[in-house]
C-alpha cells in the first residue's frame, strides 16, 4: 500500500509542476500541445517496442489481462443499453456516451500510472490492440449508419488506427519478441539506445502534460489563449501564421488528442458553446453525463473485480485489470463526438470528470487488494 500511494504522490508532484508551469508563466499555454505529440508520435511508440520486446508475454496472455479485457468489452455494452433504452437517447449520443463510459485513457495515462504503481506497462498493450482495432472500428460503423454518413466518405477516420503510432510501437514489439531479434547487437547497439533514450521520457512528457493541459483549461487561460489567437489572425499576414501557429496548431492538438492526448486539453478548449447548449438540457444530458462517469469510475472497475475474481485471481493479482479498468475515459471519445456531431458535451464533461476520478478509485483498489 505504502509503494502504491508513494507511486501516486510521485504521479501528482509531476503533473503539478507540469500545471505551475504554465499557470505561472514559464511556458505558454497549450505547451501540453507539443509535449503530446513528442509522447504520442516518438517516445511512447518507443516504450511499446523495448516493453513488449523484452516482456513474457505469458505475463500479457494471462487471466488478469483477461479479466480487464472483458470488463472494458461488457462495460461499454452495458453502458449502450442503458443510454439507448432506460435513457431513450439516440443510437449515436448512445454510442458516444458508451465509449465514454469504457474506453480508457490507455496511452496517456494507463502507461504511466502501470509504470507507477506496478513497475511494468505490459498491461496496457492488450487494451491498446482491443481499442483500436476493435472497439473504434466498430463504433465507427455504427456511427457511420446512424449519422447517415457512410464510410466512404470518411476514409481518414476508418484507416485512422492502422496509422496509429501506438499500435505501430505495439505490433513492432511483438515482432521483436516473437523473432528474438537482439536490437542491442544490431548497429552497434544504436538502434536499442536510441529506443531507450525516447522511451524514457514518455512517462515524465506525459504528466507534465496533463498538468500543463489541466492549467490551460481554466477559464483565466482559456480567455488568454482565446485572445492571443484572435489577435494572430487580425495581424498582417495571419494566413502565413496560422499555418505556422494558429489554427493549424489548433487543429493538430484535436488530432494528438484525438488519438491519445492528455486528458482534459482538446475538450475544455473545444467546449465553449457546446457547454452552453448543455445549460439548455441539463435533466437529460446531466443524467447521460452521471451514467457514464459512474459506469467508468464503478461499473467497469467493479466488473473487473468480478470476473478477476471468477477466473481466479486473488489480492494484488486483481490490481491489474481492475487499475486498468479504472483509468479515465479517452480523448479519443471526444475526437468521435466531434467528427460524428454527437454528444459531445458529454464527451468533454465525462473526460474531465474521469480523469479527476481515477485517483480514488485506484487508491481505494490498492487499500482493498494490496
Amino acid at each position: 500500500m505504502g509503494e502504491v500511494v508513494s507511486g501516486l504522490a510521485v504521479f501528482a508532484v509531476v503533473i503539478a509542476v507540469g500545471w505551475a508551469l504554465v499557470r505561472f508563466g514559464a511556458v505558454p499555454a497549450g505547451s501540453d500541445t507539443v509535449l503530446t505529440g513528442v509522447c504520442f508520435y516518438a517516445a511512447t511508440p518507443a516504450l511499446m517496442v523495448t516493453t513488449i520486446g523484452g516482456a513474457d508475454l505469458a505475463t500479457v496472455v494471462s487471466r488478469a489481462t483477461l479479466a480487464g479485457l472483458l470488463a472494458e468489452t461488457l462495460g461499454i455494452v452495458s453502458a449502450w443499453l442503458v443510454h439507448r433504452f432506460a435513457l431513450r437517447r439516440s443510437v449515436a449520443e448512445s454510442t458516444i456516451g458508451a465509449l465514454a463510459a469504457g474506453y480508457v485513457n490507455a496511452a496517456n495515462l494507463g502507461i504511466p500510472v502501470l509504470i507507477v504503481l506496478l513497475g511494468d506497462a505490459t498491461a496496457i498493450a492488450p487494451i491498446l490492440l482491443l481499442q483500436l482495432l476493435v472497439i473504434s472500428p466498430t463504433a465507427f460503423a455504427v456511427l457511420d449508419v446512424s449519422t447517415a454518413r457512410g464510410a466512404g466518405s470518411r476514409p481518414a477516420v476508418w484507416t485512422a488506427p492502422l496509422r496509429n503510432p501506438l499500435l505501430l510501437g505495439v505490433v513492432a514489439g511483438l515482432v521483436v519478441n516473437l523473432t528474438g531479434w537482439d536490437a542491442r547487437a544490431a548497429a552497434g547497439g544504436l538502434i536499442a539506445n536510441s529506443l531507450d533514450a525516447l522511451g524514457a521520457l514518455a512517462v515524465t512528457l506525459m504528466m507534465l502534460s496533463l498538468g500543463m493541459s489541466l492549467a490551460a483549461s481554466s477559464p483565466r487561460v482559456t480567455r488568454r489563449l482565446t485572445i492571443v489567437r484572435v489577435a494572430r489572425l487580425r495581424a498582417p499576414g495571419s494566413a502565413a501564421d496560422g499555418a505556422d501557429g494558429g489554427p493549424a496548431a489548433g487543429g493538430a492538438d484535436g488530432g494528438v488528442d484525438g488519438a491519445g492526448g492528455a486528458a482534459g486539453g482538446g475538450p475544455a478548449a473545444g467546449g465553449g458553446a457546446d457547454g452552453a447548449g448543455a445549460a439548455l438540457d441539463r435533466g437529460e444530458r446531466g443524467a447521460a453525463l452521471w451514467v457514464s462517469v459512474a459506469w467508468k469510475l464503478a461499473v467497469v472497475p467493479l466488473l473487473a473485480l468480478g470476473l478477476g475474481t471468477a477466473l481466479g485471481l486473488r489480492g494484488p493479482a486483481l490490481l491489474v485489470p481492475v487499475t486498468t479498468a479504472g483509468l479515465p475515459s479517452a480523448q479519443n471519445v471526444f475526437m468521435y463526438a466531434t467528427r460524428y456531431g454527437a454528444a459531445k458535451p458529454l464527451a468533454r464533461d465525462c473526460v474531465l470528470l474521469t480523469t479527476a476520478g481515477f485517483v480514488p478509485v485506484v487508491l481505494l483498489a490498492a487499500v482493498l487488494l494490496s
